[in-house]
């Protein structure tokens, strides 16, 4: 009898074996070689087109800014003009002094700006005295110097001559917490004042701001409104530490 199966197949020989796997192999890596070389050459996606372009757009841009800043006289944010760097060179070449003149006027310190005071008319300062006399001259006395250790003087202090906005919220809520006043310490609290419109705060506070030597611009009715309304919904007297007060 025969020993070889009934089939009639037969088994691979090495040879056979070693061949197949070589045909295998070649074609695996064609296939690497063919993606790889797909992904290089493929389109770029929307998405980096995109990229490309706004990359593109944004170096013009610069490139354009940069070049104005360089070569067009402008009008800075300050109000003050740019000469070009060509033109600034020119000036400096011809007279060195200037670059001289430059850093000293840069090094300078700058003045602050203020505001001319303006004395308020009598009927005003009738109207504040009033309202002053009933509501605050009980506290703060009628020489604005208070009664140290419990309520503090309003002669000359920079809480009463600055900012009105602090002042109208004292009257309109109230203040608590301490704060230090001509060097005293006073931890008592200052209760909202009732009965008062915007025009009675706006005269009380332009009476005592100037008086008592004091010298601080009038305070309008419109100022004590717009406080008044971004507040409306506060209940609570002020502290002096969320107002930012020693």
């Amino acid at each position: 009898m025969s020993e070889h199966p009934s089939n009639g197949s037969r088994a691979l020989l090495p040879g056979q074996v070693k061949s197949w796997l070589g045909v295998v192999a070649f074609v695996l890596v064609a296939v690497a070689v063919l993606a790889f070389a797909f992904v290089a050459i493929r389109p770029a996606t929307n998405t980096d087109l995109d990229r490309r372009t706004a990359q593109k757009a944004l170096r013009a841009d610069t490139e354009s800014k940069a070049k104005a800043l360089l070569t067009a006289p402008a009008k800075n944010a300050d109000g003050s003009y740019r000469l070009p760097v060509a033109d600034a060179m020119a000036v400096i070449a011809a007279n060195p002094k200037v670059l001289a003149d430059m850093r000293k006027s840069a090094a300078a310190p700058v003045a602050p700006v203020t505001t001319a005071f303006v004395k308020a008319d009598d009927e005003q300062m009738k109207r504040g005295l009033a309202v002053y006399s009933r509501t605050c001259i009980a506290c703060h006395q009628p020489t604005g110097k208070g009664l140290a250790p419990v309520f503090p003087s309003i002669a000359g202090v920079p809480i009463v001559n600055g900012d009105a906005t602090l002042p109208i919220k004292f009257i309109l809520h109230g203040l608590m917490g301490p704060i230090t006043v001509d060097g005293v310490t006073y931890n008592s609290m200052m209760p909202p004042v009732a009965g008062v419109s915007d025009q009675d705060i706006a005269d009380v506070l332009t009476y005592v701001r100037q008086s008592f030597g004091n010298k601080s611009n009038s305070v309008t009715p419109d100022q004590v409104k717009a406080v008044r309304a971004a507040n409306a919904a506060r209940t609570a007297p002020w502290n002096t530490a969320e107002l930012g007060l020693k």
